[in-house]
């Protein structure tokens, strides 16, 4: 019982990362219909400058994280702006292009601004106490940084499923033109996505750091949310905290019962397979063609 525990809560802890990082990509997706791989250097830019600016400063914590999302959220919009916005009419690889671009640059830049320094991001305020469930000892720190996490992607989700804002999200993502029409501003609406976008990748980013220690290494997390996004449909809200649950749950199991040498492999048999019967993912846009 007490690796079913651990498998079921271990899986939900990295499912909540998933979580927020597949809302931030899916959201990035439905705006502008682009894959962003450099998703991964938006956790560590925020990462980084949280872990920089609590050892370096003596400001809160809060203010700290937000300004560091802040920063990222700027870098996203600014991606979007210079150079996915000029892209408009190329053909769809550019764009994903310009992001494994971006992501070098990234990569590039922050290797210089930090060098090879590693931080630890401390949440002030967290209990430093532990549980006991089915036998298993955990964290109350990490049980309650995985509840915050399902607890933003379900809050961020509900946003844009049922307020105007959110409803005029959707119709720019899925008519642009005739969202235009109907008084929609586009590009503004294309600028917040990618905005807050970045910012979830950085939420992500500081939730996980504040767990482990901020390397460069954190990137492929957000490589490994791709299955995640995939599997609940690219163009699908709800189906990012599904796939973000459902691939974290299934690593937390693999990982308890097989090793943790097994966790990519299965995690991407399991996603070829519902790739093969149901190509939209789980929750995805079903495309009807006509003959």
């Amino acid at each position: 019982m007490d690796l079913i525990a651990v498998s079921v809560i271990g899986g939900l802890s990295l499912g909540a990362i998933y979580a927020l990082i597949t809302l931030g990509l899916v959201l990035g997706y439905r705006a502008t219909d682009t894959l962003n791989f450099s998703h991964g250097q938006f956790m560590l830019l925020a990462a980084y400058l949280t872990g920089k600016w609590q050892a370096t400063t003596t400001l809160p914590f809060a203010v700290v994280a937000l300004a560091a999302l802040a920063v990222t959220g700027i870098a996203g919009a600014l991606l979007y702006r210079v150079v996915l916005q000029r892209m408009v009419g190329l053909p769809h690889f550019m764009p994903v292009i310009a992001t494994l671009g971006f992501a070098a640059v990234a990569d590039g830049a922050m290797g210089i601004l930090f060098g090879a320094e590693q931080f630890v991001i401390t949440v002030p305020g967290l209990p430093d106490s532990f549980v006991t469930i089915f036998g298993a000892r955990f964290s109350v720190e990490s049980l309650v940084l995985t509840a915050f996490g399902f607890l933003l992607a379900l809050g961020v989700a509900g946003a844009l499923h049922y307020t105007d804002l959110g409803r005029r999200v959707r119709a720019a993502g899925q008519d642009p033109l005739l969202a235009s029409q109907g008084g929609i501003r586009v590009h503004v609406i294309y600028l917040g996505s990618w905005f807050v976008s970045a910012a979830l990748a950085g939420v992500a980013g500081i939730v996980h750091a504040s767990s482990t220690v901020v390397t460069p290494g954190m990137v492929e997390l957000a490589l490994l949310a791709f299955p995640a996004m995939l599997l609940g449909g690219l163009d699908s809200i709800g189906g990012a905290l599904a796939g973000g649950a459902i691939v974290g749950l299934l690593q937390g199991f693999v990982a308890a019962y097989l090793g943790g040498e097994y966790v990519n492999v299965v995690t991407y048999i399991a996603l070829l397979i519902v790739m093969l019967f149901m190509p939209e993912g789980l929750y995805g846009t079903k495309k009807v063609s006509r003959v």
